[in-house]
């Protein structure tokens, strides 16, 4: 391997490196969130600030999922499509998006309001697929869906529709791809005469959905509504996501044990960070002539 071989890929290993490293972080984070948080009784919510809730989902409006076609409160999904047209062939996401009506979260000793909006990332979000063969490490490390501040971490998260390119998506598909901004449209074939297994343009759509009804964990953040009286109660707040910083709002149908569980995947992450990034330090090192 002659040095300057040896010094880029030196280079774009360190890159991978710095992002299994931030994805890491960031789930460490959020699990030290969820550990770190007591979990509060609704009839004692009085001030604002960070807050960890359990109860079962309550809603006098819901829409329909845009994939499912579910009546939901809360629907997150993810699309993809497979690309051949680049040096590799591998899964891009499209877009990411959590669509989420206002309801009402409710335990044994009260009622709270929560809004966490509807949030979408589209191509250009800046999202960084990161797959190896036919492993999706991002899905492997992600321990659910995030847009923006919000974490959804569903137990039925699953592709509920494939379209081949250049075939139609189910009607009520097709309406959203259409009206959502944030997806663009399925790309044509460019060698499906030819192609063998996944075609180029093909999609995979994701969803996971919360309904009335279901059991759910919930952080966020509880922020004085706009009719609110002081001192503050459970009727004078509304549960949030923040906007901005290092706060994060998650919402899990999982159990607070199976979530941690889940948010320990950065664990994988860091090691990957390291080996990697010895990799990539050693490949410098030859580069300029160190070694």
């Amino acid at each position: 391997m002659s040095n300057v071989a040896a010094l880029f890929i030196g280079i774009v290993l360190l890159g991978f490196a710095g992002l299994f490293g931030r994805r890491g972080r960031r789930q460490h984070r959020r699990r030290a969130l969820v550990t770190e948080t007591p979990t509060t009784e609704i009839r004692t919510l009085d001030d604002e600030g960070l807050v960890e809730l359990k109860g079962v989902v309550d809603a006098e409006e819901t829409f329909r999922s845009p994939i499912r076609d579910e009546e939901s409160v809360l629907s997150v999904w993810e699309i993809e499509e497979w690309d051949e047209s680049g040096t590799t062939d591998m899964w891009e996401t499209r877009a990411t998006g959590i669509y989420a009506a206002p309801f009402v979260l409710s335990d044994e000793t009260g009622d709270v309001r929560v809004d966490l909006e509807t949030r979408v990332t589209g191509e250009d979000g800046g999202h960084t697929d990161i797959e190896l063969g036919a492993v999706d490490l991002d899905r492997l490390l992600s321990s659910g869906v995030s847009v923006d501040n919000v974490l959804c971490s569903l137990e039925d998260f699953s592709v509920e529709t494939t379209v081949p390119p250049d075939a139609e998506p189910p009607d009520h598909i097709a309406d959203f791809v259409r009206g959502e901004s944030g997806v663009s449209e399925q790309t044509d074939s460019i060698t499906n005469i030819i192609d063998v297994g996944t075609a180029h343009g093909e999609r995979r759509y994701y969803e996971g959905t919360i309904e009335p009804g279901r059991e759910v964990y919930l952080l966020g953040t509880a922020e004085a509504a706009s009719d609110a009286t002081y001192p503050l109660g459970p009727d004078d707040v509304v549960v949030t996501a923040p906007d901005s910083g290092d706060g994060s709002a998650i919402v899990s149908d999982r159990s607070e044990d199976e979530l941690v569980s889940e948010l320990g995947a950065y664990r994988f992450a860091y090691a990957a960070a390291a080996v990697i990034g010895l990799g990539g330090v050693a490949l410098l090192a030859v580069g300029i002539g160190l070694v």
